[in-house]
Order: structure tokens, then C-alpha cells, then sequence
């Protein structure tokens, strides 16, 4: 059966280190993953960049130069059925250019018409709390009054995160004709949040850090089915490439986290749940 999986996300969200943890995870013959690798195409592309995980080299950012559309893998699940999953690669500036100019190339928007189920990251290092309206003015004058030139307002450095995910998810829905979406909200970075507030969990800190957001989904039920995962797949920063290249596996650096109390190393726990049995 075919299930395409739409993965999105602004830049340096994680997709790119999801798919390298990702083809690392699925290959491996020591560790009973609930998705395992049957067979793969453009396999030169995940080879190289799960080589780069493993070895903890800085992966090549996606740009809309080098995105890689044609990503097909073919997952075996545990009742020995097949599934075949497209995950395009895609760069987080082609979501900020939808959300900036609300224009969309034709093939881009047919994946998101197609789609089956969506991926979509957020780095929990790019979430900021929203701040009262009072605030923002008062800063807002505070910079006026030492700056006197006009300000400039670019959207897609100046407008929330929250905000710009809601009006891509917006805008999908729209393409859809408002087909329900199933969706699977990645907190990337999650090894930082586990070092700050041990105690968190991903859906705490959607309501929590990610309130507006959290409102949207909630408030729109008939078309949107939401989860939520805190992932680390790259297992910690560059910076602790020594004591991490010391795990015996590779996917041993991996960090999943459900609601449900699932702690562990299973990248495609998140795809299984969100394809279903």
C-alpha cells in the first residue's frame, strides 16, 4: 500500500537529520524498530547523508537548490505488509516563501493535495513565548527611539513561529479543499528540553510553549488530527561528538518521547502510529 507522508518545516527545523537518523534506524539488523527497510530508491541521496549522521559530520542544509523530491522508501511493518512511504526533502525557506507570498509551485502543492499524513518540524530552540501586546510596543518604541530610520518588515524573520505555522497549515487545508489532515507534530532538539524541564512532555509543550498554535488545532477538530513527539536525532550538539560517537550503536544517540511514557531510540514509532497498523 502506498502512504504519502508530507514532511514540512521551517529552516533548521531537523528534517534533513530526521531522514539521516531515520535511514540509519531502518537498516540496522541489531535493533527491532516497529518500521524496518524492504527496499529504497534514490538510495545514493539517505546513504550519504545517514554515513554524515553516523560519523556526527555537519549535515548539508537543504535550500531550494538542492531539495530532493523523489524520495521513496518501502517500509516492511510488523504484520510483514509493505508500505510505501514519499518523503520529499524539501527546504524550510520553500515553506517561508508559501507563507511570505502565499504563491506555491504547482508540483509542491499536488504532494500536499495527495498527502496522507504530514510530518512537521519545529526546533524547540526556535520557539520564543509570545509576549503581551503592551510589551511589544513598549520594546517597539524603546528601538524607535534610538533608531530613527523606518522599519523595515520582512514576514519571514519578523512574524512568529506560531504564526507562520498556522497559516501554512491554513493554506494546506485550503489546497485540500479542507480534507481533514493527519498530522504529527515533531519537537526537534528534545535532548535540550529533557536537560532543562525533565518532566515535559510534547503535548505540554505545545499547550504550553506553543499555546496559539495549540488553540488552532484544538478549536478545528473536524480538520485537523494532531499527535505529538519530542525527537533528538541527532542525540546532542556537534560539540559532543566525542562522548556521543562513544554509544556501541548509532541509534543509541537517537531520543523519542510520546505522552504515553515511551522514552527510546524508535525514530519510526511516529510514522508506524501516525499509518496505523
Amino acid at each position: 500500500m502506498d502512504n504519502k507522508c508530507f514532511i514540512a518545516g521551517l529552516p533548521n527545523a531537523g528534517k534533513t537529520t530526521f531522514l539521516a537518523a531515520l535511514m540509519n534506524l531502518i537498516s540496522a539488523d541489531n535493533y527491532d524498530s516497529k518500521l524496518k527497510l524492504h527496499r529504497i530508491e534514490n538510495v545514493q541521496y539517505l546513504a550519504n547523508l545517514s554515513e554524515k549522521w553516523v560519523n556526527m559530520e555537519p549535515l548539508e542544509r537543504t535550500f531550494q537548490t538542492n531539495e530532493h523530491k523523489d524520495i521513496t522508501i518501502n517500509l516492511e511493518l510488523p504484520n510483514k505488509e509493505t508500505v510505501d512511504l514519499y518523503l520529499p526533502d524539501l527546504s524550510g525557506e520553500t515553506f517561508q516563501k508559501i507563507y511570505a507570498v502565499h504563491e506555491i509551485p504547482e508540483e509542491l502543492a499536488n504532494y500536499i493535495i495527495e498527502a496522507d499524513t504530514f510530518l512537521f518540524f519545529v526546533n524547540v530552540k526556535n520557539v520564543k513565548e509570545l509576549g503581551l501586546i503592551s510589551e511589544h510596543f513598549r520594546d517597539q518604541n524603546n528601538e524607535e527611539s534610538i533608531n530613527t530610520k523606518p522599519l523595515t518588515r520582512d514576514p519571514k524573520e519578523h512574524d512568529p513561529l506560531q504564526i507562520q505555522i498556522i497559516q501554512l497549515l491554513r493554506i494546506f487545508l485550503h489546497l485540500r479543499k479542507n480534507k481533514k489532515i493527519k498530522i504529527g507534530f515533531m519537537f526537534s532538539a528534545w535532548d535540550l528540553m529533557k536537560s532543562n524541564c525533565s518532566e515535559m512532555k510534547p503535548e505540554q509543550f505545545l499547550n504550553e510553549r506553543m499555546n496559539m498554535l495549540s488553540q488552532y488545532c484544538n478549536s478545528n477538530p473536524q480538520y485537523i488530527e494532531y499527535y505529538t513527539w519530542g525527537i533528538s536525532a541527532q542525540g546532542g550538539e556537534l560539540e559532543q561528538k566525542d562522548s556521543l560517537l562513544d554509544k556501541e550503536y548509532p541509534y543509541q544517540r537517537i531520543l523519542v518521547e510520546s505522552n504515553d511514557d515511551y522514552i527510546g531510540n524508535d525514530l519510526t514509532l511516529p510514522l508506524y502510529l501516525l499509518i496505523g497498523d
